[in-house]
Protein backbone atom coordinates (compact mmCIF):
# COMPACT_ATOMS: atom_id res chain seq x y z
CA UNK A 1 0.00 0.00 0.00
CA UNK A 2 2.85 2.25 0.67
CA UNK A 3 4.70 1.74 -2.12
CA UNK A 4 1.91 2.65 -4.15
CA UNK A 5 1.08 5.72 -2.65
CA UNK A 6 4.40 6.46 -2.51
CA UNK A 7 4.11 5.99 -6.88
CA UNK A 8 1.27 7.88 -6.82
CA UNK A 9 2.73 10.78 -5.08
CA UNK A 10 5.89 10.61 -7.12
CA UNK A 11 3.62 10.35 -10.67
CA UNK A 12 2.07 13.19 -9.84
CA UNK A 13 4.96 15.43 -8.65
CA UNK A 14 6.37 14.68 -12.43
CA UNK A 15 2.76 14.87 -14.36
CA UNK A 16 1.01 17.81 -12.69
CA UNK A 17 3.95 20.28 -13.62
CA UNK A 18 4.27 18.95 -16.68
CA UNK A 19 0.97 19.77 -18.25
CA UNK A 20 1.34 23.65 -19.76
CA UNK A 21 -1.69 25.71 -20.76
CA UNK A 22 -0.69 28.54 -23.17
CA UNK A 23 -2.61 31.90 -22.67
CA UNK A 24 -3.57 34.06 -25.30
CA UNK A 25 -0.94 36.29 -26.40
CA UNK A 26 2.06 34.38 -25.88
CA UNK A 27 3.72 31.49 -27.06
CA UNK A 28 6.33 29.03 -25.31
CA UNK A 29 9.06 28.06 -27.41
CA UNK A 30 10.34 24.43 -26.51
CA UNK A 31 13.61 23.17 -25.96
CA UNK A 32 14.44 19.28 -26.31
CA UNK A 33 17.92 18.54 -24.42
CA UNK A 34 18.64 21.96 -24.79
CA UNK A 35 17.99 22.80 -28.82
CA UNK A 36 15.31 24.23 -30.27
CA UNK A 37 12.12 21.51 -30.93
CA UNK A 38 9.21 23.79 -31.60
CA UNK A 39 6.41 26.15 -30.41
CA UNK A 40 3.48 26.23 -28.97
CA UNK A 41 0.56 28.73 -29.59
CA UNK A 42 -2.45 29.12 -27.10
CA UNK A 43 -4.06 25.72 -25.75
CA UNK A 44 -2.83 22.79 -23.69
CA UNK A 45 0.08 21.42 -23.98
CA UNK A 46 2.27 18.54 -22.30
CA UNK A 47 6.19 18.28 -21.76
CA UNK A 48 8.12 15.44 -21.40
CA UNK A 49 9.14 15.65 -17.61
CA UNK A 50 13.19 16.33 -17.29
CA UNK A 51 13.92 16.28 -21.25
CA UNK A 52 12.30 19.64 -22.63
CA UNK A 53 11.75 22.88 -21.21
CA UNK A 54 9.60 25.62 -21.98
CA UNK A 55 10.49 29.09 -22.49
CA UNK A 56 8.19 31.57 -22.48
CA UNK A 57 8.12 34.51 -24.85
CA UNK A 58 5.37 37.63 -24.70
CA UNK A 59 3.78 38.15 -28.09
CA UNK A 60 1.70 40.88 -26.60
CA UNK A 61 2.42 44.91 -27.97
CA UNK A 62 4.90 46.05 -26.40
CA UNK A 63 6.53 49.59 -26.35
CA UNK A 64 9.36 52.18 -25.42
CA UNK A 65 9.68 55.70 -25.40
CA UNK A 66 12.97 57.53 -27.45
CA UNK A 67 13.40 61.63 -26.36
CA UNK A 68 11.70 60.98 -23.14
CA UNK A 69 11.22 59.50 -19.77
CA UNK A 70 8.18 57.13 -19.62
CA UNK A 71 7.55 57.41 -15.83
CA UNK A 72 8.49 60.61 -14.99
CA UNK A 73 7.75 62.33 -18.84
CA UNK A 74 10.79 64.41 -18.70
CA UNK A 75 12.91 64.72 -21.74
CA UNK A 76 15.70 63.23 -22.54
CA UNK A 77 17.80 65.47 -24.70
CA UNK A 78 20.69 62.99 -25.73
CA UNK A 79 17.93 60.87 -27.69
CA UNK A 80 15.28 63.99 -28.75
CA UNK A 81 17.51 67.00 -29.84
CA UNK A 82 18.10 66.49 -33.83
CA UNK A 83 19.04 68.76 -36.24
CA UNK A 84 16.79 69.02 -39.59
CA UNK A 85 17.47 69.51 -43.16
CA UNK A 86 17.79 73.76 -42.89
CA UNK A 87 20.09 73.14 -39.51
CA UNK A 88 17.78 74.33 -36.93
CA UNK A 89 17.25 71.94 -33.43
CA UNK A 90 14.76 70.62 -32.58
CA UNK A 91 13.20 68.26 -30.03
CA UNK A 92 11.82 64.97 -31.20
CA UNK A 93 9.89 61.98 -29.12
CA UNK A 94 8.47 59.18 -30.17
CA UNK A 95 6.56 56.08 -28.56
CA UNK A 96 7.05 52.48 -30.47
CA UNK A 97 4.80 49.79 -30.21
CA UNK A 98 5.93 46.67 -31.34
CA UNK A 99 5.99 42.76 -31.09
CA UNK A 100 7.50 39.89 -31.79
CA UNK A 101 5.92 38.10 -34.65
CA UNK A 102 8.50 35.02 -34.56
CA UNK A 103 9.29 34.07 -30.48
CA UNK A 104 12.38 31.81 -31.71
CA UNK A 105 13.93 34.53 -33.76
CA UNK A 106 13.42 36.81 -30.61
CA UNK A 107 14.71 34.22 -28.63
CA UNK A 108 17.88 32.59 -30.53
CA UNK A 109 18.99 35.51 -33.18
CA UNK A 110 20.35 38.05 -30.87
CA UNK A 111 21.28 38.58 -26.92
CA UNK A 112 19.19 41.89 -27.13
CA UNK A 113 16.28 42.10 -30.12
CA UNK A 114 14.61 45.19 -27.92
CA UNK A 115 18.33 46.94 -27.96
CA UNK A 116 18.38 46.24 -31.20
CA UNK A 117 15.29 47.23 -32.14
CA UNK A 118 15.38 50.65 -30.13
CA UNK A 119 19.03 51.35 -32.12
CA UNK A 120 17.59 51.02 -35.40
CA UNK A 121 14.62 53.51 -34.29
CA UNK A 122 16.77 55.95 -32.95
CA UNK A 123 18.84 56.12 -36.73
CA UNK A 124 15.71 55.40 -38.18
CA UNK A 125 14.26 58.38 -36.61
CA UNK A 126 17.65 60.94 -36.99
CA UNK A 127 17.85 59.99 -40.84
CA UNK A 128 14.21 60.93 -41.45
CA UNK A 129 13.91 64.03 -39.13
CA UNK A 130 17.12 65.15 -40.68
CA UNK A 131 15.97 65.43 -44.24
CA UNK A 132 12.59 67.79 -43.66
CA UNK A 133 12.44 71.49 -42.44
CA UNK A 134 12.17 72.51 -39.10
CA UNK A 135 8.58 73.22 -40.49
CA UNK A 136 7.99 70.01 -41.64
CA UNK A 137 8.60 68.34 -38.40
CA UNK A 138 6.71 70.67 -36.31
CA UNK A 139 3.68 71.08 -38.23
CA UNK A 140 2.63 69.71 -41.82
CA UNK A 141 4.90 66.39 -42.01
CA UNK A 142 4.13 64.67 -38.85
CA UNK A 143 2.07 61.97 -40.15
CA UNK A 144 4.61 61.84 -43.64
CA UNK A 145 7.43 61.55 -41.17
CA UNK A 146 6.03 59.19 -38.63
CA UNK A 147 5.32 56.95 -42.05
CA UNK A 148 8.77 57.16 -43.47
CA UNK A 149 10.46 56.18 -40.21
CA UNK A 150 7.98 53.36 -39.37
CA UNK A 151 8.92 52.29 -43.14
CA UNK A 152 12.82 52.44 -43.24
CA UNK A 153 12.89 50.94 -39.98
CA UNK A 154 10.58 47.59 -40.82
CA UNK A 155 13.36 48.25 -44.01
CA UNK A 156 16.18 47.40 -41.57
CA UNK A 157 14.66 44.89 -39.46
CA UNK A 158 14.03 42.97 -42.44
CA UNK A 159 17.64 43.26 -43.35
Amino acid sequence: MNFLLAIIVIVLVVVIPSIKIVPQAKSYVIERLGSYYQTWGNGLHFKIPFIQKVVKVNTTIQGFAIGYDEKTDTPNESESLMITSDYNFVNVDFFVEYRYSDPVKALYSSEDPRGILQNICKSSIRTVVGSYSVDDVLTTGKNEIQAAIKTMGIERLDQ
